[in-house]
């Protein structure tokens, strides 16, 4: 599993769990955007959360992973309906006819 993050990436919490500390409202399977990392220890400073306990307000990295885009795309084009061929609703042989009806002389 790649575990290099970069600033403006979006990552999912896979652990909100509390130790001794707060999380500060941290929550397992929300999706977070990088703001930075803390010079210390790597841990990720997100956007949407701050964590109360770091100087940096920094997350433990392993806390994370990455969003799985394809995967995402891979699950809309699944539940997409299927493209139907285009269906007349008039045969083309009567369509003159309808047509006609609706000409103004």
């Amino acid at each position: 599993m790649d575990t290099t993050f970069e600033i403006g990436e979006v990552v999912v919490c896979t652990n909100a769990r509390r130790r001794w500390y707060r999380l500060g409202g941290l929550k397992k399977g929300e999706m977070y955007t990088i703001e930075g990392f803390n010079p210390v220890d790597g841990g990720l400073i997100l956007k949407e959360s701050k964590s109360p306990s770091s100087g940096y307000n920094a997350y433990r990295a392993d806390r994370f992973r990455k969003v799985d885009y394809n995967f995402a795309t891979n699950i809309l084009q699944d539940i997409q309906p299927e493209k139907k061929e285009n269906v007349e609703l008039i045969p083309a042989s009567l369509q003159g006819f309808f047509l006609s009806l609706f000409k103004l002389s």
